[in-house]
């Protein structure tokens, strides 16, 4: 990317490289960044890198295998070497965010041929919902699908078909290997943009879809892994709920949801009011060449289920990339009064939303940090039941705490029944077989009695889980009244979580499964 230093701020590279240290900022207190699904990814980790004397190697067994879900593992493992897994894991998310917003700013230079005062509105989105979940491997690919569509567009610019061939065979791989979803979200936006390209040189109909397919061929060499892997992933993975509308619905709205709903909506209707002047404003209006992409993400986000080949929220993960495209796609205006108040409105929309995220992750650190006393009363190699207590329908914002008990993994090297152990999806195998069902996520997720098709309710669970297999128990967001009536005793609680040993099975009494 470049800019002008002589021209408006917004297009100065000295400003430009303030935002993004300034997008920085929410990450830099928490010792690691408290979204929901990261605890886990560093207890991977920590999983990865144990040696042949820790415990760990009698509950885990680390196979590695080409797989569409190593993005941050191939940064983080090698790194927590040299300085651990929490300082490894801090690092690697932290870079996530610059690296985005400068593909962002790169995209919009390349399209525009200069970074327009819209562009700006698009940047918060790095800490869209799907980061906030912590979906960290696809929060990297999605950054470098934006990088990537700017290098193509470049080298069609530049009229360099055999170059961009060659290169975007490992570029396609790459980003497969980083997540599958954001090899398949790079592909719709290329193929948008070929198509807009094409349509622009008034290629006809079939000229341009039979010329977009073809310059997309090189992306689908991971298609033969995943043919070749398909026998073993197949009897695992898990596709589904397909149409949910209104499940769409809510990712939608919830594409900046965070901590505050009327914040995080009262901005979401600010950029909708952007993209409506974007349309109604005879001085901006969009470029295809990004628009078309962002139609070919909506469509996508309608027809993709919401389960597909192991992977959860599917469909979800699209929504960011289309609010960034669309806003991206607005083209600059001539300078004057408008360019100025667009760059400072963006600017000030940054500002709001990044000081919001740094003061919302302050708050569920703090939170956190009462939930993680915990691990220093579980004893080194334990094996640990985790049973965290969530409502039937999560709240717009709370502590995240579906994967903290693998706070416990990385201190304590401790069995935790929260990683994920899918074929084809991770390199991880849990060797605990005696722990089943309660083995891997979903099965810490316990629920209140009567919630429809969520799981398995806590006292259900508290009577039902083999009671050789575990030496504690760890709840999150409840306690039990009697712990002793079954056969735990107290060791630690906050007043709101508790831990237990287990001592015995008196006085366990049946528990009727819930309808």
């Amino acid at each position: 990317m470049t800019a002008d230093e002589r021209g408006p701020w917004w297009q100065r590279r000295s400003a430009l490289a303030a935002i993004l240290v300034a997008g920085i900022l929410p990450l830099l207190w928490p010792p690691l960044p408290p979204l929901t699904d990261l605890p886990g990814h560093a207890g991977r980790w920590q999983i990865a890198i144990a040696g042949p004397d820790s415990p760990l190697r009698q509950y885990y067994h680390v196979r590695w295998a080409l797989i569409g879900n190593l993005g941050v593992d191939i940064l983080a493992i090698p790194l927590a070497h040299l300085i651990g897994i929490i300082p490894a894991a801090k690092l690697v998310v932290s870079l996530i965010v610059p690296l985005s917003m400068a593909a962002m700013l790169w995209l919009a230079h390349e399209v525009h041929g200069r970074v327009p005062p819209t562009a700006l509105f698009a940047l918060p989105f790095v800490y869209a919902w799907p980061f906030q979940m912590g979906f960290v491997n696809f929060a990297l690919a999605q950054g470098l699908c934006l990088a990537a569509l700017a290098l193509w567009l470049r080298l069609a610019r530049m009229a360099q078909p055999g170059l961009r061939a060659a290169l975007f065979g490992p570029i396609g791989l790459a980003l497969w290997v980083t997540h599958s979803a954001g090899w398949g979200l790079f592909g719709l936006m290329a193929f948008g943009a070929e198509l807009a390209r094409l349509r622009e040189e008034r290629r006809s109909w079939p000229a341009a879809i039979g010329g977009a397919i073809a310059a997309c061929l090189p992306l689908a060499l991971p298609i033969l892994i995943m043919i070749a892997h398909r026998p073993e992933a197949a009897r695992a993975n898990e596709t589904g709920d397909w149409f949910n509308f209104s499940a769409k619905l809510l990712w939608a709205i919830s594409s900046l949801r965070d901590r505050w709903q009327w914040f995080d909506l009262t901005s979401l209707t600010a950029l909708l009011f952007i993209l409506y002047i974007g349309m109604r404003e005879q001085r901006l209006g969009y470029a295809r060449l990004l628009g078309w992409p962002a139609l070919f993400c909506v469509a996508g986000f309608l027809l993709l289920p919401r389960l597909l080949l192991g992977g959860s929220y599917v469909d979800m993960r699209m929504m960011p990339a289309i609010w960034i495209l669309a806003l991206l796609a607005i083209r600059p205006p001539p300078p004057g009064r408008l360019a100025h108040i667009l760059g400072l409105a963006g600017l000030l929309f940054f500002g709001i939303r990044t000081a919001a995220t740094t003061l919302s992750f302050a708050l569920v650190t703090a939170e956190q940090r009462s939930e993680l006393k915990a691990v220093s009363h579980i004893p080194r190699g334990a094996a640990v039941l985790a049973l965290v207590y969530r409502p039937c329908l999560t709240p717009w914002s709370d502590l995240r705490p579906e994967h903290l008990p693998a706070y416990a993994i990385i201190a304590r090297d401790a069995f935790v029944n929260e990683q994920w152990a899918i074929p084809g999806q991770q390199y991880l195998t849990i060797r605990h077989a005696r722990a089943f069902p309660f083995v891997a996520d979903p099965s810490q997720l316990v629920y209140p009695i009567g919630c429809k098709d969520q799981g398995r309710n806590l006292p259900h669970a508290i009577a039902t889980f083999p009671r050789t297999a575990f030496s504690h128990v760890w709840i999150i967001g409840n306690r039990l009244t009697d712990p002793r009536h079954y056969g735990l005793d107290p060791v630690w609680t906050n007043g709101r979580s508790a831990v237990y040993e287990v001592v015995g099975a008196a006085g366990l009494r049946r528990v009727e499964r819930t309808p």
